[in-house]
């Protein structure tokens, strides 16, 4: 069928007022001064947050309250033959939304990156960030045959986006207008253009838990809030559900629902329709799922909060804000995290003289130049363990892109210790001229003691490694290499190249050594303390560390980056000697600190960073990053210590901020190196261990749901959702489908082919 229409009303406060819009109404509605004001106000709100001066919580509400009071609704799905807002009386548009919500960075800068250029491509119409200030709203016309959830899969896929708003697959969903300058695209000709409808006429809906959340087929008499005390309903379900034993089987599914209402009742004030749109359906049906929601708002309501949601709200407000300190650090955001404006004074310094997109990379860079100055010196960490600052930094950036900008802050930090090698390798050199004029053995003179060299090249055996750490006296050595192919010079065997060992030993100060039968070899138990820098480019890191994904080399180095669009040669400052005497007046500090340093307030940082990890790792369900975080944390925690000994022990805001801000760049240069190559190793060493995976229709009863196959799942060790498992079954006629009891049944194809392989 052709259709033109699709619907519009003065708010979505009047959901029985829905009329047909047209290109007159929409572009009044643009360029109402009351629209206009109200998206300048939120904008305004927004920059509250940023600046600090509004809490979240406290924008989410009265931007809320602001869109309902002020904005005109758009459905854009469809129009609605009795001018109610509902999914009865819908008459699909052909048309679809598609939302990105909780951007991080601008969102025009999404569009212009993802979308712009591609507007006839993707059958995009109209274009808008959202009302928020942090999203955009796509309308494009939906692909023929699908449905608005497909179409929803299907223009995620083509924008390769996974972060989409997946909850708009509701007819009587609508959209918020927005002001034109908040518009990025509208063919009003392709906009309000006839168009065949093509939508499936019995679809197969598989209920999973990505899914349950459509909005309900009510009609929307009221507005409700998205969250209560800024905690989101869906992760406030999400956690009650795991504390009421998981989502249900078949034949427990309403019982479950009853006790979900019952304990929802309380945060949803105490209004079954507003219970309805925030639980998910569990595959129940419609007419029943309502009846039990209403049975259990009748019940009588005690005074207080039940335990159980008291709990819920607790572990939902940390899981949210975990996820949220995640994303807002930008974890698997398209760049890293920025370095905080406000830093130390020593940061201010040693960051001063490069520009501003080489300042990460020169921050992150001098730590194990700083480390090698503290002999002796060691920190408590959470798990009551004694720590040294070891830290081993590899920066990671394209070629020509400016790596050299460690250098000369590194030269400054050292120049204290160069000078001492230079008369320390003078004596070396007029000793060994010593040794080999004399004829005899007897005649050959002592080795001279306090020969420390502690910058050292890579290029030596295992025995001048053995010897200078022997000689340091437990000082640090170092080292810096202009490519890290140059670590496979230092050779700690006889046999081979295994410098990722020795990497894994100095980063706990491990014990190493050799034992040699000859008079002059050298015999020596010490422990390993040796910082060092390398350079390199993305593929190069990745060939180094190849064979080293899950051996915990990588957990142990600190990786940093080079990220700019700015082709500009860099412009440096000076360098001079007033630069070096200022750095070594702050270097000095490390000097003079000795023994066991403790700060509380680092540790608990360092608290709080593992928990928020702990908890992301769990929400993100991603291996690598579990594999990852830990010893992140812990150097990050000795980065903090080291910079509070350099700012006269004492904590502060800028160290802390700091100190977060590293951890996540981190994290962020870790997974964009190495994340999808840990994984990939990961699962061919699960592979290794596991037996093959029996067939699981043999596991499964002849009538079976979608829950009783994911159960089957997990008890093989499988991860995810097991819905598109169960459609190709479907499709390939293992099993059928039925859509109004949504169970599954063996096909006779099936149990004929399974009978002759027993």
């Amino acid at each position: 069928m052709k259709v033109t229409n699709f619907a519009i009303s003065e708010s979505i406060k009047t959901p029985a007022q829905m009329q047909p819009c047209t290109p007159e109404l929409l572009n009044a509605a643009l360029d109402s001064q009351q629209v206009i004001n109200a998206c300048h106000e939120i904008a305004e709100r927004l920059a509250e947050v940023k600046k600090g001066t509004l809490t979240r919580e406290a924008f989410e509400a009265a931007k809320s309250q602001i869109k309902a009071d002020n904005l005109p609704v758009v459905c854009f799905h469809a129009s609605f033959s009795d001018g109610y807002r509902h999914n009865q009386s819908a008459v699909p548009s052909g048309l679809s939304i598609y939302d990105v919500d909780h951007l991080t960075y601008d969102p025009r800068a999404y569009y212009m990156n993802k979308v712009a250029g591609r507007e006839s491509e993707l059958g995009i119409s109209f274009a808008h960030v959202s009302p928020s200030g942090e999203g955009i709203r796509l309308v494009f016309e939906m692909p023929k045959g699908m449905s608005l959830a497909e179409a929803q899969g299907w223009m995620a896929k083509q924008l390769d986006d996974d972060t989409y708003d997946g909850s708009v697959k509701d007819m009587a969903r609508c959209s918020f207008v927005v002001c034109r300058d908040y518009v990025l695209y509208y063919d009003e000709e392709e906009l309000f253009k006839e168009r065949e409808v093509d939508v499936p006429e019995n679809p197969v809906t598989i209920v999973t838990k990505d899914n349950a959340f459509s909005a309900p087929i009510l009609p929307a008499a009221t507005t409700y809030e998205d969250n209560f005390e800024g905690i989101r309903y869906p992760q406030i379900v999400s956690v009650m559900e795991d504390l009421l034993g998981g989502v249900p089987a078949q034949g427990a599914r309403n019982n479950f629902i009853f006790s979900m209402a019952c304990h929802m009742r309380y945060v949803c004030n105490d209004d079954p329709q507003w219970v309805a749109q925030v639980l998910p359906r569990y595959g129940e049906d419609e007419q029943k799922f309502m009846s039990t929601v209403r049975s259990a708002c009748n019940r009588p309501q005690t005074k207080t909060m039940p335990s159980l949601v008291t709990r819920t709200l607790n572990t939902a407000r940390k899981l949210q804000q975990a996820a949220e300190s995640a994303k807002a650090n930008g974890i698997h955001a398209s760049q890293p995290p920025k370095m905080p404006r406000r830093l130390t004074k020593f940061m201010q310094l040693i960051t001063k003289n490069v520009p501003e997109h080489l300042k990460p990379a020169v921050a992150m860079g001098v730590f194990p130049s700083l480390g090698v100055h503290c002999t002796g010196v060691k920190f408590r960490y959470n798990d009551n363990a004694l720590v040294e600052p070891t830290f081993m930094n590899v920066l990671v950036a394209e070629m020509s892109s400016g790596k050299s900008c460690v250098n000369d802050p590194i030269n400054a930090i050292m120049a204290d210790i160069k000078e001492r090698d230079a008369q320390s390798r003078k004596l070396l050199k007029e000793y060994k001229e010593q040794y080999d004029a004399c004829p005899s053995t007897e005649q050959k003179p002592e080795r001279p003691q306090g020969m420390v060299i502690q910058w050292v090249k890579t290029d030596m055996t295992s025995a001048a490694f053995v010897q200078r750490m022997a000689d340091a006296g437990g000082k640090f050595l170092y080292s810096r290499m202009d490519e890290i192919g140059l670590l496979n010079q230092l050779k700690t065997n006889g046999k081979g190249n295994n410098v990722t060992e020795i990497i894994r030993v100095a980063y706990d100060c491990g014990e190493y050594g050799q034992e040699r039968v000859g008079v002059q070899s050298v015999c020596e138990d010490i422990e390993v303390r040796w910082n060092w820098n390398a350079s390199t480019t993305p593929g190069k890191c990745r060939s180094f560390f190849r064979d080293s994904m899950l051996d915990g080399t990588l957990s142990r180095i600190t990786f940093s980056t080079i990220w700019t669009d700015d082709d500009r040669m860099p412009v440096y400052g000076n360098y001079d000697e007033k630069y070096k005497q200022q750095v070594q007046s702050f270097v000095k500090q490390l000097y003079d600190a000795k023994g066991l340093i403790v700060c509380k307030k680092a540790n608990a940082l360092a608290a709080a960073m593992i928990e928020e990890s702990r908890q992301y790792s769990t929400l993100a369900d991603d291996d690598a990053y579990h594999e990852l975080f830990k010893r992140a944390c812990h150097s990050a925690f000795k980065r903090g210590m080291v910079l509070y000994i350099l700012n006269g022990r004492k904590w502060t805001r800028e160290i802390e901020e700091f100190v977060r801000w590293s951890y996540y760049y981190d994290m962020w240069c870790k997974m964009w190196i190495f994340g999808e190559k840990m994984r990939s190793a990961m699962e061919r060493d699960r592979a290794a261990v596991l037996p093959g995976r029996r067939n699981l229709m043999e596991l499964l009863p002849e009538t079976f749901s979608l829950d009783d196959l994911n159960t089957i799942r997990r008890a093989q060790g499988m991860k995810g959702d097991g819905s598109a498992l169960l459609r190709k079954w479907v499709s390939r006629g293992y099993c059928t489908y039925d859509a109004q009891s949504q169970l599954c049944t063996k096909s006779a194809q099936f149990r004929i082919k399974h009978s002759e392989r027993k």
